[in-house]
């Protein structure tokens, strides 16, 4: 059968029955055995539903009945024993909190922050950093990477999961500080229906449905289940003149065979956007006479400003997701999957990077910046699940075989330049009857092609003692392509990565671990996200190593997890300018990060429910060619950051919430010359259970209105949203 929520190997089925329900969709439960049949997982209080009923909008809780295809994050442990942080939030949370994107659901961990974008790859994808590097590539769908640029919605997603620290044996390259991974919402062995109707000011109207049918309703016998997710959405952007949001999604799949030996699903995953895009105000250069007192500062303005062209800018994203999954239990303690992804995105985008036109003046240019790409990835993932015992040690072993290859083109545009705008009061209603060209040739192409096995084995000594870890060997081909007359550049990369750790349980609730990872950065990572210069791909990838100690308290009868970690992550041989006689780029940097967490999920009580999170982050440039930035910290990395979220249910079906989030200092780059300073947002909800079936639910957002640099880039930055309130209807049945 299908794994369900629980999907780490690692614990027996005995101690999985008596995991809460928070601890159990916040630190997971482990895979099924093939065959085994798994009760639902609940907490004591709410042990008296029944298989198959839905849970309360508001609960943090699973009951179990979510059947679940198994991915690559069955390579880890349960969460609670794993040699590393975790962070998961579930659909629970991000129903209470009315978050709508992936960056609104990640605002609930800490040790990430937001980047805008640069170079025409504007703030439109989910640009982030994570404990301290680059994660804009390394955001999977169901464990399967999605590198496309573009803004993802939630209406399809179960869950998010963040798993923190070096992954590249469990992910392939990149994913120097962890990576982000969305569960999608599956077929489930039951029928029910979902939806939700928002309203909010400023304006935001937003529609969500969800049909599930199983077995006999869809005319056909059982171990069939189909399920269509769709959203349409309207927004403006609060405390934003003129950017505007219109997405429009959906997301047909059909299970066969459910809870049989062979089981398979086909899915389908669709997502429009047409927006006014948004590049954010300017930073004072230094070089700026009338604004010298602002040098390497935010622009003295107002934060609602907009300096866009609406005449020429905006932005036109298509995503499109297949994928088909098999899986066939041979015996009971053995289990084939086979999966298959085709992934097509278009992003067809002009945007206007706000600059100083001149030094002597206030004028704004709308910098031409444009993306006219076509992202393709066709994945092929095989794996084998086996349990087994070896002279008194039970093992949870994976090994699997992964064949991809990805494809990126951008189109290079060139365009006549629009008048200026004053920076105090801009225009951009102002006519633009410049050209819009492409460029001939101009035509830049990137491709990969990955061949990579790995093995991973969670090894039971006994109840107090496991030892996971596994190793991953990844071919990694890669071309790129610019425009004439440069020419083609390429290499091909082997790496060998792993991840190892040991957790120690002294006593039934407390897990104490170690653990240690590496990840590789190769040249053309990011495909045509970047412009790979030949020095740079001439290169070998950089390689990080971090090392992590922690422990996992699971605490109040199992209903609250609480965790801490210190880690140090090593990037030690990272890109920097070449001395004289070297080439242009070399290897000879080191950068390092040192970190402790914080994290507390679960319940306080029965009717108090909680999420939060807190990260120190100590940035260093160790080593670099460039003197004036050793002992700088890394860019858009602060040193605090942290995240608190809490619901607590009154009587007569009211439940009140409200939390806060908090970003500290950073820097826009590693020459720590222009600061960004720290905030604190607040947001808060009530909701009312009309009856079993409807939820009436009021949201407030930056209730402060606090004005806030959210996005940063290198020559601007693009605010927070300001002050907004958010009114939703939701049903199920």
């Amino acid at each position: 059968m299908f794994s369900r929520v629980d999907r780490y190997p690692g614990i027996t089925a005995c101690r999985r029955a008596s995991l809460s329900v928070a601890g159990s969709l916040l630190a997971m439960a482990g895979t099924a055995q093939a065959g085994e049949v798994v009760e639902p997982v609940v907490a004591p209080d709410n042990a008296a539903k029944a298989e198959g009923e839905a849970s309360t909008p508001g609960d943090v809780i699973v009951n179990g009945s979510r059947y679940r295809i198994n991915t690559l994050n069955s390579r880890l442990p349960d969460v609670r024993d794993a040699p590393q942080s975790i962070s998961i939030i579930p659909k629970e949370v991000i129903e209470q909190q009315s978050a709508s994107t992936l960056r609104d659901v990640l605002r609930n961990v800490s040790g990430i922050s937001m980047a805008a974008g640069e170079g025409g790859g504007g703030p439109a994808g989910d640009n982030l950093t994570l404990r301290g590097f680059g994660a804009r590539n390394d955001i999977f769908v169901d464990g399967i990477r999605d590198f496309a640029s573009y803004a993802r919605d939630t209406f399809n997603v179960e869950q998010v999961e963040v798993v923190k620290g070096p992954a590249s044996a469990q992910t392939g390259r990149g994913s120097t500080g962890g990576y982000i991974n969305l569960f999608s919402k599956q077929p489930e062995n039951r029928s029910f229906s979902a939806g939700t109707l928002g309203i909010g000011a400023p304006t935001f109207v937003r529609a969500t449905g969800d049909l599930n049918l199983a077995g006999s309703d869809l005319g056909i016998g059982g171990g069939t289940a189909f399920r269509f997710n769709t959203m349409v959405q309207k927004s403006d952007t609060p405390g934003r003149d003129y950017v505007e949001n219109k997405r429009f999604g959906l997301a047909p799949s059909l299970a066969v065979g459910l809870g049989s030996s062979t089981r398979a699903i086909l899915s389908y995953t669709y997502l429009r956007q047409d927006n006014v895009p948004d590049y954010g105000i300017p930073f004072v250069p230094d070089t700026n006479v009338p604004l010298a007192d602002y040098a390497n500062q935010p622009a003295p303005v107002d934060y609602d400003n907009y300096y866009g062209l609406l005449d020429r800018d905006y932005e036109k994203l298509k995503s499109n997701i297949v994928t088909f999954a098999l899986e066939q239990d041979i015996g009971s303690a053995l289990r084939v999957a086979n999966t298959t992804r085709y992934g097509h995105a278009t992003r067809d985008s002009i945007y206007s990077a706000p600059r100083f036109a001149s030094t002597t003046s206030t004028d704004i240019t709308a910098q031409f910046q444009s993306r006219d790409t076509v992202d393709t990835v066709l994945l092929n993932q095989s794996n084998l699940f086996a349990k087994f015992g070896t002279g008194g040690l039970e093992h949870d072993l994976i090994a699997g075989l992964e064949i991809s290859r990805e494809k990126s083109r951008n189109q290079l545009r060139t365009a006549t330049a629009p008048t200026v705008t004053d920076l105090f009061d801009p225009d951009p209603t102002r006519p633009y009857d410049g050209v819009i060209t492409d460029t001939p040739g101009g035509i830049v192409r990137a491709r990969a092609d990955t061949v990579a096995a790995y093995l991973f084995d969670t090894i039971e000594f006994s109840e107090a003692l496991l030892f996971s870890g596994g190793v991953r060997y990844e071919h990694y081909k890669s071309e790129f392509e610019g425009a004439p007359p440069a020419e083609p550049l390429g290499r091909t990369d082997k790496n060998l990565t792993w991840r190892a750790g040991v957790t120690v349980k002294p006593v039934r609730h407390l897990s104490l671990y170690a653990g240690a990872g590496t990840s590789v950065n190769p040249s053309i990572e990011n495909m045509t996200q970047t412009t790979p210069t030949a020095a740079v791909v001439a290169l070998k990838p950089e390689r990080s190593r971090t090392f992590e100690v922690g422990a996992k308290y699971d605490g109040f009868d199992g209903k609250l997890l609480l965790t801490g970690a210190l880690f140090r992550t090593d990037k030690f041989n990272a890109r920097t300018p070449g001395l004289a006689g070297e080439a242009a780029t070399v290897l000879e940097g080191k950068q390092r990060v040192d970190g402790v967490e914080f994290g507390l999920t679960g319940r306080l009580n029965r009717d108090w429910n909680v999420i939060a999170a807190y990260t120190y982050l100590d940035s260093e440039v160790r080593e670099s060619n460039t003197p004036s930035e050793i002992g700088n910290r890394l860019a858009n990395v602060p040193n605090h950051s942290g995240s608190v979220w809490t619901t607590y249910k009154l009587p007569f079906g009211v439940e009140v919430g409200s939390g806060v989030r908090y970003v500290g200092m950073r820097y826009t780059n590693v020459a720590n010359i222009r600061r960004i300073d720290s905030y604190w947002v607040g947001d808060a909800t009530i909701a009312y259970d009309v009856s079993k079936q409807v939820t009436l639910r009021l949201n407030g957002f930056n209730l402060t209105d606090k004005r806030y640099i959210d996005q940063v880039g290198g020559g601007h930055f693009v605010p927070g949203p300001g002050r907004s309130v958010l009114a939703t209807i939701s049903f199920r049945r």
